[in-house]
């Protein structure tokens, strides 16, 4: 749930809450007012069937209408009955359980005042002219109040029904209930708005402080310590945005400490292999500027010792150099499409008189008779990788007899899958994952005087998968190695792309 919604519904439950337990609260206080200010309401009668307080306080009222309107009738009709004592008793039984009374007078003289009311005092304002039933009082109503029924009887006399009501009752209960509903209101809206808001606060808080206390971390170079929101707002978003960086981080940091790691074998690499046939060209320079080689064919054969060193020392600086523009993707391609199947016959057919490859079986197989195998490659990138491998096989094969085979297949998703398997050494199983590494060089071949940089099979690595292909090893140590080159194939009707550009 976002942030949005929640702080809605909290304003929601803010209003809500308060309106039902002010509701609540209301309706029991009120029966227990009603149950204190009105003696009949809770002890069994009509009134206590009601769970609504006011229900009370309304039947009370119109109780005494009811009472008030059938009195008036028996006044102006039939005004004997006010002066009959079965009448009067019963009639005060009802008034009794209104809270009301009433005073007979006939003839100005009182014949009748039910027990408990001030009558002459009532009777003196009665015949003074006053009429509290009529006054208007602001607030609730307080003290007791009047109405005034004059009749006539039959005979000629004249008559006053005066019907006192008490509202002292009702005057308490909202007296007593005003305060508390206020504070009442006051404490609900008081304790619904702390509880939300602490819960509100403490759900964004929290995790604030949890990201807080991870880009603390992050700042100090901590990359380790993971950030698991498990939110779904837009904190738990942030929070993923900033787990990917540290991720992210934590994958540059690494890179770059294998980079600089690369780089430091890269270093101590090309020192070691530069200083073999620096140290070899300076003896043979010392050989000649001393006299030692006196003879001219001593002197040739100094002279070609230092082309062959110098020559190795050339083909590593332009390892590394062709390594470092493949790497940073400074390295432009010249994409056409190539027949595979012909340019693996025609480079076969290069390498077998190659003096290099003296003593050594070269041979093509094209496991599926393809004869026509099309792929987007640069051709001198191509070549560059199959001399590669091909040297690379070279320097591993020791025993004879010496073979070097090249297996062209196409496997079921229709990619081309190209071979050059040797009978070399081999090598060893911890180091096989490592083979296409920069800098990366197993043991068995770093052989003095090879001109061995480490670079090759990773510059291989960079220009097939610039192919879009892929390059993998498989080797037995003792039993030789196979590098496995795929390559995508294209469609014969697909136009060259002579763009030159970068792949």
């Amino acid at each position: 749930m976002s942030i949005r919604k929640k702080l809605i519904l909290s304003y929601t439950a803010m209003v809500a809450v308060p309106v039902i337990l002010f509701g609540l609260t209301i309706a029991l206080l009120g029966n227990l007012l009603i149950k204190d200010a009105l003696p009949g309401a809770g002890s069994g009668g009509e009134a206590s069937s009601h769970s609504f307080p006011f229900a009370s306080i309304r039947e009370l009222f119109m109780g005494r209408t009811e009472l008030s309107s059938g009195l008036r009738f028996v006044a102006e009709h039939d005004p004997k009955l006010l002066s009959d004592p079965a009448f009067l008793a019963s009639t005060e039984d009802e008034l009794q359980q209104v809270e009301a009374g009433m005073i007979v007078i006939h003839n100005n003289q009182m014949t009748y005042a039910s027990p408990g009311l001030s009558a002459d005092t009532i009777l003196a304002e009665v015949q003074g002219g006053g009429t509290r039933q009529k006054a208007n009082h602001p607030g609730p109503p307080s003290g007791d109040e009047w109405e005034t029924i004059d009749y006539s009887s039959p005979d000629g006399s004249t008559g006053k029904l005066v019907i006192v009501t008490d509202l002292e009752p009702v005057a308490g209960f909202f007296k007593r209930l005003f305060p508390t509903i206020l504070l009442t209101l006051l404490a609900a809206l008081a304790v619904t708005n702390g509880v939300l808001t602490y819960l509100v606060s403490r759900s964004i808080i929290r995790p604030l402080y949890a990201l807080k206390e991870a880009a603390g971390y992050i700042r100090e170079g901590d990359l380790d310590h993971a950030i698991h929101l498990r939110r779904q707002d837009e904190i738990g978003q942030l929070g993923a945005a900033l787990e990917e960086m540290r991720v992210r981080l934590q994958g540059s940091l690494s890179a770059q400490l294998e980079l600089e790691q690369g780089r430091k074998e890269l270093l101590a690499n090309i020192s070691h292999d530069l200083k073999t046939p620096i140290t070899a060209i300076q003896g043979c320079t010392e050989c000649l500027r001393d006299g030692i080689a006196d003879t001219e064919e001593k002197r040739q054969k100094y002279v070609q010792m230092i082309a062959g060193k110098t020559s190795e020392m050339n083909r590593m600086i332009e390892e590394l150099q062709l390594y470092s523009t493949l790497d940073t993707g400074k390295l432009p391609f010249h994409w056409e499409t190539v027949n595979l199947t012909a340019y693996m016959i025609q480079l076969v057919n290069e390498l077998q008189p190659d003096p290099r490859f003296n003593g050594t079986e070269i041979t093509f197989a094209n496991s599926l008779s393809i004869e026509t195998a099309l792929i987007r490659a640069d051709r001198q990138k191509l070549h560059r990788v199959l001399m590669n491998l091909a040297d690379n096989s070279l320097q591993h094969m020791k025993s004879d007899p010496k073979r070097l085979q090249f297996l062209l297949d196409q496997e079921p998703d229709g990619v081309y899958l190209l071979q050059i398997r040797d009978n070399g050494e081999g090598i060893p199983a911890e180091a096989l994952p490592r083979v296409f590494d920069r800098f990366f060089r197993a043991e068995s071949s770093r052989s003095p005087g090879k001109g061995n940089s480490g670079l090759g099979l990773a510059i291989v690595k960079q220009i097939i998968e610039a192919h879009d292909g892929t390059v993998t090893a498989a080797s037995r140590p003792g039993e030789g190695t196979t590098i496995q080159l795929r390559f995508p194939a294209v469609r014969q009707d697909k136009p060259d792309d002579e763009d030159g550009g970068q792949g």
